[in-house]
């Protein structure tokens, strides 16, 4: 599959990504129906009817859909996978790209959307590549299994949350009361070997695996986190400096991809209130209690 990343750089809307995609399905020589089984077969999901709806240009896929199919389709290297998830990202945010792509009513796909979200009891991860073992840029108390708290309000947890605007209905990181801040679990993973590694944040779910959380560059939710499946080296979105910030357990969490801080929307001590990345202050607002768990 040689060649495919730079083909990307053209992929300057929906139409012209999906356009892409169809030609690698085309290429793999693959039925709808070998696509679903191969993925299957990896402990990966892909429904032959929602590719078929992308294929045919009624909606953009989701980053796991995207990253099976691409699977499927031999598509193995790490740097040309971040390459067609950057031009998801771009072709999702294209001007006019929502409008190309052929629409459905709305309270149907709020429908479908909500019965997923219940039958998979929140939001769903499979395994992916997993991070590899190495020395901390922070303490090393911080390591592993851990939980994270905003340091203005300690009674809560940064865990799994929803858009309070309703315009993303996938899961979010949020704050909300520890005491219903699992699952999902947490764990602090250095990204590579040596010193200065940056770290992967880790939500593991008793029955949807794991995932990697990812800062959205698109809208709707654009700078909140969301549970990617698939966590990879090449993906600056999914890595964050732990620095810390003045005492023992105060840590500020920073992007690696932009340098920019991770904070709550709106400086809100309110449950329910969503992380955000945002230009990096001095004050308590962007700081996070992170200390080992059980």
């Amino acid at each position: 599959m040689r060649g495919t990343a730079v083909q990307l750089c053209r992929a300057r809307d929906a139409g012209d990504f999906t356009d892409r995609m169809r030609r690698l399905k085309e290429r793999s020589g693959l039925t709808y129906r070998e696509l679903e089984q191969r993925a299957q077969a990896r402990g990966e999901v892909l429904p032959r009817s929602t590719l078929s709806d992308v294929l045919q240009g009624r909606s953009l896929p989701r980053p796991e859909l995207l990253v099976a199919f691409l699977h499927v389709c031999g598509v193995e290297d790490e740097r040309e996978i971040g390459a067609w998830l950057e031009a998801r990202s771009r072709a999702e945010g294209a001007p006019g790209s929502r409008r190309r792509l052929r629409s459905r009513p709305l309270t149907a796909a709020v429908a479908v959307i909500a019965a997923l979200l219940l039958a998979a009891g929140g939001w769903m991860l499979l395994p992916g590549d997993e991070g590899e073992a190495g020395t901390p840029t922070a303490p090393p108390a911080v390591r592993g299994w851990v939980e994270i708290r905003p340091a203005r309000t300690p009674h809560l947890c940064l865990t799994e949350g929803r858009d309070r605007s309703g315009a993303y209905a996938s899961a979010i990181a949020a704050q909300r009361p520890c005491k219903e801040a699992k699952p999902p679990a947490t764990y602090l993973k250095p990204v590579h070997d040596g010193p200065g590694a940056p770290y992967f944040i880790e939500w593991h779910h008793p029955q949807h695996g794991r995932g990697c959380l990812t800062i959205r560059r698109s809208a709707p939710a654009k700078g909140m986190l969301e549970p990617w499946n698939t966590c990879t080296r090449s993906n600056k979105d999914q890595q964050f400096r732990v620095e810390p910030a003045g005492s023992e357990s105060r840590f500020r969490l920073r992007a690696e991809a932009t340098s920019r801080c991770i904070g709550i929307a709106a400086d809100d001590t309110r449950p329910e209130a969503e992380a955000v990345e945002k230009p990096c202050a001095g004050g308590p607002e962007q700081q996070f209690l992170i200390e080992n768990v059980a």
